[in-house]
């Protein structure tokens, strides 16, 4: 695998601030990436549940400790653990990857129809998609893209 195992174990926990911070979202398109966060930490947590249990159970959670624990141990992890959060962090990195096309495709879409709206949560790309039939033709494509990938 190309990637570390503290960079995939750093993206996977990277969905818990992503699940966090839009938590209280407002847009659509913001509730459907905190539920696909939120569902890839599920995943993680149960497959390596045992793991946690056996290398961090006196650890308390929250600030990356748990995140640290695991990599202080990952020499330790049980290979189910180690594909889910390779496997997760394979998924968040083509997400991030998604997103950042589309962000270039769709620049000048954003300066022109979504210049007044605060960056965050989503509403720049909820923005995009309740200017849909106005944008140009690659970056209706590209949102198109987007909508879809987030509702699956």
């Amino acid at each position: 695998m190309n990637k570390s195992f503290p960079l995939a174990l750093a993206l996977a926990f990277g969905a818990l601030l992503i699940s966090t911070n839009l938590s209280h979202a407002q847009t659509a398109i913001a509730k459907q990436a905190a539920a696909k966060a939120e569902a890839a930490l599920a995943k993680i947590k149960k497959a390596c549940a045992a793991d946690i249990n056996s290398f961090c159970s006196k650890v308390t959670p929250g600030e990356g400790r748990l995140a640290l624990c695991m990599l202080a141990h990952e020499d330790q992890v049980s290979d189910g653990c180690f594909s889910t959060v390779f496997d997760v962090a394979d998924n968040i990195d083509l997400a991030l990857s998604n997103i950042s096309r589309a962000a270039d495709v769709c620049g000048e879409e954003i300066d022109k129809h979504c210049a007044a709206v605060e960056p965050g949560e989503g509403r720049i790309a909820q923005c995009l998609i309740d200017k849909e039939s106005q944008l140009a033709s690659a970056c209706r494509a590209e949102v198109a893209g987007v909508k879809a990938r987030f509702a699956k």
